[in-house]
Order: structure tokens, then sequence, then C-alpha cells
């Protein structure tokens, strides 16, 4: 792939930016944006997928406590994040399957 080493001028433009950064040609036209939060963004995924990580949670386990949280959103008619949390929580304190 082919790259372009930025100038310490313009590398700092990109590191102090806090949005997306247009890029131009000599004459002013558009050739592309960069996103310097794009960029940490990658690296944070790179190092997670080279870390170790342990065993996955099972599909059934995920569909089981879905559908509990729809049995439970049903029986309520709603409730907000911290509810369900906590009754996530408590469902994997009982065993993980709802």
């Amino acid at each position: 792939m082919p790259e372009i080493v930025l100038t310490d001028e313009q590398a700092r433009v990109v590191a102090g930016a806090t949005a997306a950064v247009w890029v131009r040609d000599p004459s002013g036209g558009l050739v592309g944006t960069i996103d310097p939060r794009d960029a940490e963004w990658i690296e944070v995924a790179k190092r997670r997928l080279a870390a170790p990580r342990g065993p996955g949670i099972p599909g059934r386990t995920v569909q089981a406590h879905l559908a509990a949280l729809q049995a439970e959103w049903d029986r309520l008619g709603g409730f907000d994040r911290e509810y369900a949390l906590a009754f996530l929580a408590k469902l994997r304190a009982e065993g993980g399957d709802g």
C-alpha cells in the first residue's frame, strides 16, 4: 500500500486535531480526510485483538439473556439501563441461562 509521510508541521496539525482534517493537493483540491480519532480506534482494536482472551459467551446464553430481558421489558413496560444491568447481573448469578 502506498504511503505518504507527513512533515513535522503536518503531523502536529493531525495530532492536535479533535475532528477530521481535510487534506488538499497543492492546487487546493480536496484529496481526502484524516481523522486522528480513527487511527486511535484502530490501534485500540489491534491491541485488543492481540491480547489473550478467555472463552467467549455461548450463543445460547446470549439468546437466553436477550429473551429474559425482553420478557422483563414486556412485564414491566420498559426499564432504564441501570435496571437492565442489575437484571443481567442477577441472571449471571443464578446460573447464566436465565
